[in-house]
């Protein structure tokens, strides 16, 4: 099976969507980018440094560092469907992706830019696995693992603002280069409530 490229503003529920997919297909595998840079910002070395800097800012890793995690995960995942979160963002990270992984498909959860605003104000984090809660979710440990929720370190306002900035400069033209390059899109209202996104993915994603 091809793999699956989720694409969406901050806070339109790629992360949530795509556990989701997961918990019905658990032969899939999962490649969050944001998650496995903040778990690299946290180790020791420059290269981590520089990452948590860009993680802070809300600003683009080098590609070199990207290149380095998209090879290691081919290599390691080979002949496996892969369900990615948070790459490709940019013209030049997509024809790097392409480079490593040519077989896939887009699913763009598409959001007003106001209502995802509001979704990511106060959302907190499982840790352990990176799922999201939102604001008025009650409680301070996640029900699936535990974990004690936390607030990111990069859900600062200015950093969230820079990062939807940077969805529609650097990643939302890629759906016009999608089709001219003749790659299946489907576009998704994720303005819906998550079961009603999920079905609407689960039609997709079993069709293949």
């Amino acid at each position: 099976m091809a793999n699956i490229v989720l694409v969406g503003i901050q806070g339109s529920g790629k992360g949530t969507q795509a556990r989701k997919i997961l918990n019905a297909n658990p032969n899939f595998h999962f490649f969050e980018m944001g998650q496995r840079l903040r778990d690299f910002a946290k180790l020791e070395g420059k290269d981590s440094q520089i990452v948590k800097k860009c993680l802070e800012e809300g600003s683009l890793v080098p590609m070199h560092l990207i290149e380095s995690m998209l090879v290691h995960y081919r290599d390691t995942h080979q002949n496996e469907t892969i369900v990615f979160d948070g790459i490709p963002r940019s013209l030049q990270q997509l024809e790097l992706f392409e480079k490593v992984f040519d077989d896939y498909f887009v699913i763009f959860l598409d959001l007003e830019k106001e209502t995802a605003l509001e979704r990511l104000a106060n959302r907190r984090i499982d840790p352990s696995n990176g799922m999201s809660f939102p604001a008025d979710f009650v409680g301070d440990y996640s029900p699936f693992t535990g974990t004690k929720l936390v607030t990111r370190d990069d859900d600062n306002e200015a950093a969230v603002l820079k990062r939807i900035e940077s969805f529609y400069h650097n990643t939302l033209p890629l759906l016009a280069e999608w089709a001219a390059r003749g790659k299946r899109v489907y576009r998704i209202d994720a303005s819906r409530s998550i079961e009603e996104v999920w079905e609407t993915i689960n039609v997709i994603v079993s069709a293949y």
